[in-house]
């Protein structure tokens, strides 16, 4: 976050952090990471509404996604088309009930740890923070290799900060602010409420394999896990109304993560068309809105459907997989083009000493050591695929198929503009104001540079 902080502060501009590739990485890199954005957050909307949907079924485990996802998707236009200052409201509503939610389910989690439930008779040994005497992680290293799959797609959404400093009065305070504000928000409304969770949550620890011999408990195991793990700890501490309470503000938590993607989508979309990157169609704005990337968006958003399906949970696996190394790629994109500014600076001869540029204090070794950490995370998620904990385990070309995408997109756009350039030189990168570097970028004739 520091590093895309330095980067959109001192070269402020829109859909900033995959232009970011394209000027300090090399413009084929720049143009995948621009699709591998979009197609990120245009497959995260009908993801959230399928997730929506499973959220839903805790009040009603029969009811069909075909009744809930036009409720959802209506509620998602209805929004959008009132415009940006009615989305923002809506934003800040939403913000507000998470913290709330955060919060009552931290205060709720202590009462349980200090015993202070009368609904819960639960013996101190059950206590899940007991669990990790014997053993912290279900399934083993498999089991802790597929959560990254998860944590890739929570970790994506801060990218935004970039995409709103370009339309910010002064995109370095702005930045500046947010990219300190933001380890402080990790940590209170991520960290802090696993970690309880962690403490209060009960699992079976046992392998769920489907030779298990308890069937009925490999069911319940799978019942359970279609219920949201904070909804689940208060259920176990028999707590009354607060399970249903919680349950409803996460759907409206997911409903903003939805409304946001739409936002972050249709906007990326709209950018990379308008550069001739992308259909025409997409590339049309009226009455300030992207009209034409906002109906492609809508359209994929109906995938959600697929969740009323015999197999749609295998539709969600691969969605999220998609976008959990999307996120990954996003990320590896920045710290890469943040790490090539630097050298690219020093070789030049300049610097960033203006009291007003923001600075990552982290420097380039902290982006080697988050390159490596998303690295790792990609391959976590490859890994726990190919030997998954799962009873049922998804394809594992599900696992990679985020890679591919990215792949595909870098390699068609180096052979359809015939420039195999993989790195642009550091003397020639642009540290100047910005231009449009998709036109004025001569690759061609700067490939006998040295890096």
């Amino acid at each position: 976050m520091c590093n895309l902080g330095e980067l959109s502060t001192n070269f402020p501009d829109k859909g900033s952090f995959y232009e970011f590739s394209v000027r300090f990485i090399s413009p084929s890199w720049g143009f995948a990471m621009g699709w591998n954005y979009v197609m990120n957050f245009v497959f995260v909307v009908p993801f959230e509404i399928i997730v929506m949907v499973m959220c839903a079924r805790f009040w009603n485990p029969d009811i069909s996604a075909l009744y809930l996802v036009p409720i959802f998707i209506f509620g998602l236009i209805v929004i959008y088309s009132l415009g940006a200052r009615w989305f923002a409201e809506a934003e800040n509503i939403f913000g507000i009930l998470k913290i709330v939610v955060v919060t009552i389910f931290v205060m709720t989690a202590v009462c349980i740890l200090t015993r202070s439930v009368p609904t819960d008779t639960r013996p101190t040994e059950q206590l899940a923070y007991n669990n990790w005497r014997a053993e912290a992680f279900k399934n083993g290293a498999p089991g802790f290799l597929f959560v990254f799959m998860s944590a890739g797609m929570a970790y994506g959404g801060t990218e935004m900060l970039g995409l709103a400093a370009a339309e910010c009065r002064s995109p370095r305070y702005v930045m500046k602010l947010a990219s300190r504000l933001v380890a402080g928000r990790i940590a209170l409304l991520y960290i802090l409420p696993v970690l309880m969770l962690g403490f209060v949550l009960h699992i079976d620890l046992s392998p769920t394999t489907a030779s298990d011999e308890n069937a009925t408990t490999i069911q319940d195991s799978s019942q359970d896990a279609l219920i949201s793990p904070f909804v689940l700890a208060i259920s176990q501490a028999k707590i009354p109304v607060l399970p249903s309470l919680m349950n409803a503000v996460i759907v409206v938590a997911i409903f903003s993560m939805a409304n946001a993607s739409i936002f972050a989508a249709s906007r990326a979309l709209q950018a990379i068309s308008a550069r001739g990157m992308g259909p025409r169609f997409c590339a049309i704005v009226r009455w300030d809105r992207p009209v034409g990337a906002l109906v492609v968006v809508f359209v994929f958003s109906f995938i959600s459907f697929a969740g009323a399906a015999q197999q749609g949970d295998t539709v969600f696996v691969w969605l999220l997989s998609l976008a959990s190394c999307s996120n990954y790629l996003t990320w590896c994109s920045i710290c890469v083009a943040q790490i090539r500014c630097r050298l690219a600076l020093k070789r030049q001869g300049k610097t960033l000493d203006d009291p007003e540029a923001y600075r990552s204090p982290f420097g380039i070794t902290g982006s080697i050591l988050a390159v490596v950490i998303f690295a790792f995370g990609v391959a976590a998620q490859i890994a726990s695929a190919a030997k998954s904990p799962l009873p049922s385990p998804p394809p594992v070309a599900a696992s990679f198929v985020g890679l591919l995408v990215v792949a595909v997109f870098w390699v068609g756009y180096m052979i359809y503009k015939r420039d195999s350039t993989l790195l642009i030189p550091l003397s020639c990168i642009d540290l100047g104001p910005k231009h449009e570097i998709y036109t004025n970028t001569n690759v061609a004739g700067i490939r006998h540079e040295i890096i």
